[in-house]
């Protein structure tokens, strides 16, 4: 009776936090025979230690988690220590997490201090309708070069806002010191370095706008937007919930830049995450994944107390092994966008005390800084026609190495293309629908960006255009009078428009309204004739 009776005391107190916050954390010991995978299905995982879990549910989740029959604990969230001894609008914004109005505030000054390096845009509404802010820093923002876009961004949870702070102090250092230290002026004068340091606005300022104290980690639907974005092996909502606003936003910009190199800062453990989460496979580029979490983990600890990043692996863990997660940004980039990104947990405190901020960033200042440098290893340049000169959609790879998700593809626009690589000797493949295909070896050496200009020539067959298109299509048959059958194909591998049409002409027009923007493989079948071709679909509402 006695156990029936605490055990009823403490689904008593996870039913009040739920009331009071949208959200409770949980902490039980997997059962035997019960894997991970399972629990992640109605679980937000947040930590794992063997067969102890912490785990975040909303009330939906909760009640799937009662009816395992499992005892469990309920945790205290996350407690704010606000700095003290002096009235809070006089302390400096270095020494303290600052407020929704602070925060857009310094995001705005920061653009207006440095108009000639930095410009704030707006990428969407949170469901509260906070801004989702995202900063452009490089030496020309208002126009896009011939540079690597590198993503920071943090606080996709709202109860981890320690990357919050230290964004904005990395966007400060990127414009304060660009005049001055020559490591930085590199970054800025060859990079695009986007940054957001605010991902989840409604789960940091839960309570107020004034404060993070009381913040939690899903936003104002209670949803973890860290498990909301498609993933490669659940699919498109792997988490049973709509994609949110916040996730939206988030996703169309980072098809816009298009992303080369990213993070994403959390906070809960101190490590450097890398692919994948979704996958116990080891990632084509696993060694390369390594060496820069590696790098990252190492300086931390160099200049961190003792002790410092030092979690898991000294610092670093493949994802999967650590625990599994579907609908994460991590996989999504390097699946879907085709990019680099890493998580970093920052500290085991989710919200360390004011009073310590400023030596998290003496910690991770050149953490940072070497992190965002590895987009300069690597090959880049552009594949065009060999006779027009025109850029040509392209798949760039690297022969024995790549499969279909760690391939790169050159930008429509201009057939550029930027491939990371550990310092070796390499074959690349450059392939493209209409074009013969390519082989090329490549030296990549340590900090540099080797160019690698192809030039593809065309071979003679059915070829659709343009590419890339909008709503329609055409294509020239000599042969016209037969039925002409198109198939479309994602990423994934799914069919997701099939068109068949009777060709009247030489040149036929083909209307392909209602197909999203992205990249597409599509099958043409006409008269015994078989082609295949990487085509893709424009956003014209997409700017930057």
């Amino acid at each position: 009776m006695a156990a029936q009776e605490k055990q009823a005391g403490i689904i008593h107190l996870a039913e009040q936090r739920l009331a009071e916050r949208g959200e409770v954390i949980i902490l039980f010991i997997k059962p035997a025979g019960r894997s991970l995978d399972h629990y992640t299905r109605f679980l937000s995982i947040d930590m794992v230690s063997r067969d102890t879990v912490t785990a975040y549910a909303n009330k939906k989740g909760f009640i799937q988690f009662l009816a395992e029959n499992i005892p469990f604990e309920v945790l205290t969230p996350p407690v704010f220590k606000q700095k003290s001894g002096q009235k809070r609008q006089l302390i400096s914004w270095h020494d303290k997490y600052p407020s929704y109005s602070e925060y857009i505030g310094l995001m705005d000054s920061f653009s207006h201090s440095y108009p000639e390096l930095c410009k704030v845009i707006d990428i969407g509404k949170s469901v509260n309708d906070h801004r989702l802010l995202v900063m452009k820093i490089t030496d020309n923002p208002g126009i896009r070069e011939a540079e690597p876009a590198v993503f920071l961004s943090s606080t996709i949870h709202g109860d981890e806002p320690l990357g919050l702070y230290l964004m904005l102090r990395m966007a400060e250092e990127l414009l304060g010191k660009y005049g001055t230290e020559s490591r930085i002026r590199r970054l800025v004068d060859s990079l695009e370095i986007w940054i957001n340091p605010l991902a989840n606005p409604d789960g940091t300022y839960f309570l107020s706008d004034s404060s993070v104290s009381g913040a939690t980690r899903f936003n104002a639907n209670q949803v973890d937007l860290n498990r909301n974005f498609p993933d490669p092996a659940k699919g498109d909502h792997p988490d049973n919930n709509s994609w949110q606003n916040e996730t939206v936003a988030m996703m169309n910009f980072m098809k816009s830049i298009p992303l080369v190199l990213s993070a994403n800062l959390h906070g809960g453990a101190e490590l450097v995450n890398y692919p994948w989460d979704a996958f116990a496979a080891l990632h084509p580029d696993d060694t390369w994944y390594r060496q820069i979490a590696r790098a990252y983990a190492d300086t931390a600890q160099a200049y961190g107390p003792p002790g410092y990043m030092n979690d898991r692996e000294r610092g670093i863990t493949n994802g999967y092994q650590w625990y599994p997660v579907h609908g994460g940004r991590q996989d999504y980039v390097n699946f879907f966008l085709h990019g680099r990104e890493v998580s970093i947990e920052m500290s085991y405190n989710k919200i360390p005390a004011e009073s310590g901020l400023n030596d998290y960033w003496n910690y991770n200042r050149n953490s940072l800084l070497q992190y965002i440098s590895q987009a300069f290893t690597g090959v880049t340049g552009e594949v065009t026609d060999s006779v027009t000169g025109s850029p040509v959609m392209a798949i760039v790879g690297i022969e024995g190495h790549d499969d279909g998700s760690s391939q790169v593809y050159t930008e429509a626009e201009n057939g550029r293309f930027y491939r990371l690589a550990v310092p070796d000797s390499y074959i690349f493949t450059v392939m493209a629908s209409g074009y013969r295909t390519k082989k090329i070896p490549v030296v990549v050496t340590r900090d540099k960006l080797t160019t690698l200009n192809v030039k593809l020539a065309s071979v003679p067959e059915d070829v659709l255009f343009p590419n890339p298109f909008s709503d329609l299509l055409y294509i020239v048959l000599n042969d016209p009078g037969e039925t002409l059958e198109l198939q479309f194909y994602d990423h994934q591998g799914r069919k997701v428009k099939h068109i068949t049409q009777q060709v009247t002409d030489v040149k036929q027009e083909i209307s392909v309204k209602g197909l999203a923007p992205g990249i597409y493989i599509v099958n043409m079948n006409y008269r015994n004739r078989t082609t295949r071709q990487v085509m893709v679909k424009k956003n014209d509402n997409i700017s930057h």
